[in-house]
């Protein structure tokens, strides 16, 4: 079951909380906004209620019979309820000027099949120029009302549903967006909107590079490691791919916490809407949010907002530190890099582990590298605690089965509320569980080279 966290007690407080974080929730306003509500809702209507058998027998066909070209599983869901991802053809693809003619695509199935029992005219239509109008509407309102830049495309567009409930919800997480814009159109009615996490900076400065996770770590009492914070603040523009690991594609440590550093930190409280059709969430940069938890079907659009290569606002990015990671990222931040903390620091624990192994190659050293590396898995062992759930194993890839293996296993005991330490011994020793996979291929090519003939 989803961890629950502090709420604000009324919708005009959430509201208000979410435009001070940078996130607008716009209801429809103008006619045809409302007109293409009631087409939202009545799709939605459609594929989750009337049209139920079918529709999903449309979703399965691609999923199960077509390799997933359209159509994927999300965390979040139960063991009886999938929440879907059905993937529209993107602008590259070859297609008509509204990608719904013979196409094998899931989502534009589900689209034909709505449109043909309920007439094809220009009124009663759904189609994704429609859909797409509707989201580019919204973004054109946020850069009134904020006087920000405009976003004049789209990108990674989609569909996300589930058809019935109840589902657990998603962990926490951050979707790598900046400067590209997260948008939720909600379809169906009564949907619970994406969950937003308000987070606690403790009387400090929030997460956001080295020597800001150093601070915050010892805020909270813990005495990091002498060896350890001189790797972090001493690397931390240090470039990693061509010094370290490729495997994570990371740039630098510091950019990293740039992006997803707030994962660190405790939640304050979390924000979350009922809304209507047509409702729209639109969010700039890289907050923490999840799927809810639910009780019944629910259905909206996804995509990302994307701003044109040649606006820069200087004085927008001045007002934003994370536009650091800003135009050399537009239209490729489409939310797809994402880490829930457990995994993040996962990740990090795996770089940081054979840099401290890199700087510390002298034997007298052994006991400073010791020490550094069991203060990271233990920060890791609190994170799972924090939040212990099993499809955190779906999200790591199969090429890295130790740490696979290893979680399974300290999942189990946390759950079952048995001692953890022997777990710790074996990552702080082992050669294989937090490492990635270019670096023990590295390290087995070394030792073949070093056996004699």
């Amino acid at each position: 079951m989803r961890k629950e966290y502090p709420q604000l007690n009324s919708d005009h407080e959430i509201k208000n909380e979410l435009t001070e974080m940078g996130i607008d929730v716009f209801e429809p306003e103008s006619a045809s906004d409302k007109h293409l509500a009631e087409l939202f809702e009545e799709f939605s209507h459609f594929v989750l209620h009337s049209e139920k058998e079918k529709c999903l027998e449309i979703i399965e066909d691609d999923l199960n019979n077509n390799g997933g070209m359209s159509v994927g599983e999300l965390q979040g869901g139960s063991d009886v309820f999938s929440i879907y991802r059905i993937s529209f053809p993107s602008d590259d693809d070859d297609h008509d000027d509204d990608g719904q003619d013979d196409s094998n695509n899931a989502a534009i199935k589900l689209l034909n099949y709505y449109n043909q029992e309920h007439g094809l005219s220009s009124k009663t239509s759904l189609t994704i120029s429609k859909i797409k109008q509707y989201m580019l509407g919204m973004c054109d309102r946020r850069s009134r009302e904020r006087n920000c830049r405009s976003y004049t495309s789209l990108g990674n567009l989609m569909f996300i549903l589930q058809l019935g409930g109840p589902t657990n919800g998603q962990v926490r997480h951050i979707d790598n967006m900046v400067p590209n814009l997260q948008i939720c159109l909600y379809m169906s009615s009564e949907c619970p909107s994406t969950v937003v996490y308000a987070m606690d900076d403790g009387d400090g400065l929030p997460v956001t590079n080295a020597n800001t996770l150093v601070d915050f770590w010892e805020r909270q009492g813990k005495v990091v490691p002498g060896t350890l914070k001189e790797v972090l603040i001493r690397h931390g523009d240090t470039k990693l791919k061509s010094k370290h690991t490729k495997y994570l594609g990371w740039s630098t440590i510091n950019l990293q916490l740039l992006c997803f550093g707030k994962l660190y930190q405790p939640v304050e409280y979390q924000l979350g809407l009922q809304t209507e059709p047509g409702t729209t969430l639109l969010a700039g940069g890289n907050e923490i949010h999840a799927g809810p938890p639910t009780k019944h079907s629910r259905m909206f659009a996804f995509a990302i907002g994307v701003p044109e290569d040649e606006e820069t606002d200087a004085d927008d990015i001045a007002k934003n530190e994370e536009d650091r990671l800003n135009d050399d990222d537009i239209g490729k931040n489409d939310g797809e890099v994402q880490y829930s903390p457990v995994l993040f620091h996962i990740d990090f624990c795996c770089l940081l582990f054979s840099m401290l192994d890199h700087e510390n190659k002298a034997s007298d050293k052994e006991d400073s590298v010791r020490e550094a590396k069991y203060f990271l898995v233990e920060v890791l062992v609190e994170l799972i605690r924090d939040y212990p759930m099993n499809e955190y194993l779906l999200q790591i890839d199969q090429e890295r089965e130790d740490v696979r293996t290893w979680l399974e296993s300290i999942l189990s005991r946390i759950v079952e509320g048995r001692l953890v330490d022997s777990l710790v011994e074996d990552a702080v020793q082992s050669e294989r569980i937090l490492y990635t996979p270019d670096l023990m291929k590295r390290r087995t090519k070394k030792k073949k080279k070093k056996k004699p003939t």
